[in-house]
């Protein structure tokens, strides 16, 4: 029996007033200290494993093999970093930081391709696809993903075997997983991924409702309203967040050179490239006439799934500068410093919130994108804290006035709606998310 080292609180669940100390003198009489020992930290890192790291990848057939007779170590946590990013940043990065220094904990970090330089106490970085990134993936009791399993992880990993807690990558505000429109011919598929999680976070008790539907066959009870530890980092005093989040910070501040920061984060289309907005020259004439105006910058972030960089393109003759994850992977340090977001149905803009500062939706092509493409979950006027513009005529219009202090009925309306996302506004998320998942009974 796996973990049976918790023996005396199972049964004190039990019988509360067991004589468990009777008991644990009976068993050291009878049993041998190594032969104890051994039966009762089955399936933990305190069995040490003989057999040495392969000198090659194991197919997938090899995989699914090994992982089957391979002991599963409850502290042993794995980290994989972003399928598309290939950074080491959000939800995934926020947990880690609060169990860097545990050293109860053996924190695995799975990279792709980019280096992760972090030290902390039990910490192993290897490269997801080698011998010693299969090695301690499947010897992993806890694997964190963003995603799905099949585009995190790469291998067949058992999810019988071990428990995989997707902290996803966002509250939603559009349609995701088996509730989007555009996926209904894949449904089965979908759910098949889903079927794979232990549990996926969310941020309310709304939120909660759409992860639900989101992510069946999982149910209600099996996401987790803990909150987004990413969010940690937008709440957290500065000199509290790690080190190499306050110099990517003070990087982005050097970039800016004194000016506002105004960014523009679009969301994700099929169409990627052919589906965004083109821009005229008049427009962007408007758009560059804003900035100066305002002593501003605009910082454009393509979405990490987006490979055509056409928004970057457009408007690179304007008072601009690139927010590519690969220079500044941490989103929140980009809201930190920002004074205005423009999006169009990003679910940055929840993220952003917790700023209490002015965004605008550029929702060009939002019939098509909640009727056709994606859907949304919530109508975007009821819950989007800002103007919601359908041309750039209107949007022309919301820049005039983006920066100017609010009035007391938008600031009471903008409070309203940040309450429909976040039942916590502290920067406890990894904290409350740790705890829950050491209370997981193996």
């Amino acid at each position: 029996m796996p973990h049976l080292y918790r023996w005396k609180e199972k049964i004190q669940r039990v019988i509360p007033g067991a004589d468990i100390a009777m008991m644990e003198r009976n068993l050291q009489r009878i049993t041998a200290p190594d032969v104890l020992e051994q039966n009762l930290y089955l399936g933990t890192s305190e069995l040490k494993d003989d057999e040495g790291i392969p000198s090659a990848l194991l197919s997938p057939a090899q995989f699914m093999e090994a992982d089957l007779r391979t002991p599963k170590y409850e502290d042993w946590w794995a980290f994989p970093v972003c399928a598309y990013s290939n950074v080491f940043s959000g939800n995934e990065r926020a947990v880690f930081e609060e169990v860097r220094t545990d050293k109860n904990i053996r924190k695995i970090i799975l990279t792709r391709g980019q280096p992760v330089a972090l030290e902390g106490e039990n910490v192993i970085v290897v490269p997801l696809e080698s011998p010693e990134g299969q090695y301690y993936l499947m010897r992993a009791k806890t694997v964190f993903i963003k995603h799905t399993p099949t585009r995190n992880l790469v291998y067949p990993l058992s999810s019988e075997l071990h428990d995989l807690i997707n902290l996803w990558h966002g509250i939603p505000l559009k349609r995701i997983g088996y509730a989007s429109l555009d996926q209904q011919t894949r449904s089965s598929a979908i759910a098949h991924e889903h079927s794979q999680c232990k549990a996926v976070i969310s941020s309310s008790s709304i939120d909660t409702l759409a992860m639900a539907a989101a992510f069946y066959p999982l149910t209600y009870n099996d996401i987790w309203p803990t909150g987004l530890p990413r969010n940690d980092f937008i709440l957290r005093a500065f000199e509290k967040l790690p080190q190499d989040l306050q110099q990517e910070s003070e990087r982005l501040q050097v970039a800016l050179q004194g000016k506002q920061l105004v960014v523009f984060m679009p969301t994700f289309r099929n169409g990627q490239g052919k589906a965004c907005y083109h821009f005229s020259a008049s427009e962007l004439q408007v758009l560059a006439k804003f900035l100066i105006e305002n002593n501003a910058v605009l910082g454009v972030r393509e979405h990490m799934a987006d490979r055509s960089g056409s928004y970057t393109a457009q408007l690179s003759e304007l008072p601009m500068i690139s927010l590519a994850a690969t220079e500044y992977p941490n989103p929140e340090m980009l809201y930190r410093a920002a004074s205005l977001l423009i999006t169009d149905y990003s679910s940055c803009f929840i993220d952003f919130m917790l700023t209490d500062k002015p965004m605008i939706s550029f929702a060009y092509d939002l019939d098509h994108y909640a009727e056709v493409e994606r859907g949304l979950f919530y109508e975007l006027e009821h819950v989007f804290p800002g103007p919601v513009c359908r041309d750039f005529t209107a949007l022309e219009q919301a820049l005039e006035n983006s920066l100017a202090p609010p009035d007391a009925l938008a600031t009471a309306s903008y409070q309203w709606k940040k309450r429909t996302f976040f039942d916590h506004y502290d920067d406890c998320n990894a904290a409350r998310l740790v705890q829950r998942v050491k209370q997981l009974e193996y």
